[in-house]
């Protein structure tokens, strides 16, 4: 890490951090999980519910309440600029990535037939207008995308709590009907527009906690111990009570925009939530889960490479080879999460001090390549 990178880590707040990290984690282990589960196991098909229940929504969250503020009163042009060498740059870059890859390997690729040049072709035209097809975790980029650009325009109008929480409502519940009634994938997909009317609900949550000042600082563990055993709780109790509709999965699915039932979505997704940040602020001197958490992005966008090529073949090995019982199944999906995080901390190193300008941080300077954007 260079030195600009060391005063940065010095300046961040851990919380964020960590809780990225416990998010992050549930992204490797819920698409470990969905291989196992398309193979017909039921525990599989439990966690996979109870995941999607709320880890998306809580992205969305997490990156409202780390918004810089300041970013509002940008002029328009400089906005851009910035949020698009810090999002999209990583979007196209690690879809390029895995273009290479999948020319050399046999993967994964549900959406298009890459057995054929029309098959690159419609994947190409797919991404550029905001549906990765070749890393389908990067939906989440382009999603945060359109939503922050929302935000640009909305946000500064929004001064008090009370038109925080109106906007939350409004565009939750016109998102949610707008979905649930066209179905945008497949279709006019552009950017996930039509899904970031939901998620931005969340977003504006995030903003809120960070507004007043919510887990910040450190609070004592006789607090945070029994408001997380209460979260995690509520989200166990009330993730089954969602019973759709639903879109191809009988489960929460932000990225088909499958949210089930109007109340128990909102709901569960807040609970878990709150219990994922709790859970963070609890473990915020952890360091490795800082730094794994600092380098969410990469480790998102490597997500990638597992989703495509490793999973499924992982996958059908252990249901071959092991008698899948709740705790096998459990423990296989731990260990290949595990082993996933380990096999990216090479690459995360490497990129990040080379290429830190390609993997978020466009207003640092690498020994490869200049500053995307002025800091």
């Amino acid at each position: 890490m260079n030195g600009g990178a060391e005063q940065l880590a010095m300046r961040r707040i851990p919380m964020p951090d960590v809780a990225r990290f416990f998010g992050i984690v549930l992204v490797y282990y819920g698409h470990i999980i969905e291989r196992i589960m398309y193979l017909k196991d039921p525990t599989a098909t439990m966690h996979y519910k109870l995941i999607y229940s709320f880890h998306m929504a809580f992205f969305f969250l997490l990156s409202g309440f780390i918004f810089n503020a300041d970013k509002l009163y940008m002029p328009l042009n400089r906005f851009f600029r910035k949020q698009v060498a810090s999002r999209l740059v990583p979007y196209f870059v690690f879809s390029a990535v895995l273009v290479v890859l999948s020319l050399l390997f046999k993967g994964h690729f549900v959406v298009v037939d890459l057995s054929t040049v029309q098959g690159y072709l419609q994947g190409g035209i797919a991404t550029l207008l905001g549906f990765p097809v070749f890393n389908i975790p990067l939906w989440f980029m382009a999603c945060l995308f359109s939503v922050e650009l929302i935000h640009f325009v909305v946000g500064r109008y929004l001064k008090s709590d009370a038109m925080l929480i109106a906007a939350a409502v409004v565009t939750y519940l016109s998102g949610y009907y707008l979905t649930l009634y066209v179905q945008f994938l497949p279709g006019p997909n552009f950017w996930f527009l039509h899904e970031a009317l939901v998620v931005y609900s969340f977003y504006l949550v995030g903003v809120l906690l960070r507004r007043r000042g919510i887990l910040m600082a450190p609070v004592q563990r006789l607090i945070l111990v029994p408001v997380f055993v209460a979260c995690a709780l509520a989200v166990w109790f009330t993730f089954n009570l969602n019973t759709g509709p639903f879109r191809l999965f009988d489960a929460v699915v932000i990225v088909l925009s499958g949210h089930g039932h109007v109340f128990w979505f909102m709901f569960t997704a807040l609970c878990g939530s709150m219990m994922l940040l709790v859970l963070a602020n609890l473990c915020g001197r952890v360091g490795i889960f800082r730094f794994m958490g600092r380098n969410g992005l990469i480790l998102f966008c490597l997500n990638g490479v597992f989703y495509h090529f490793f999973n499924g073949p992982f996958a059908e090995w252990f249901m071959q080879n092991y008698t899948a019982t709740p705790f096998t199944v459990t423990f296989a999906g731990c260990l290949f999460t595990l082993a996933s995080l380990a096999a990216c901390v090479p690459l995360v190193l490497l990129l990040e001090r080379y290429v830190p300008q390609l993997v978020g941080r466009p207003a640092m300077r690498g020994p490869l390549l200049p500053a995307l954007v002025k800091a």
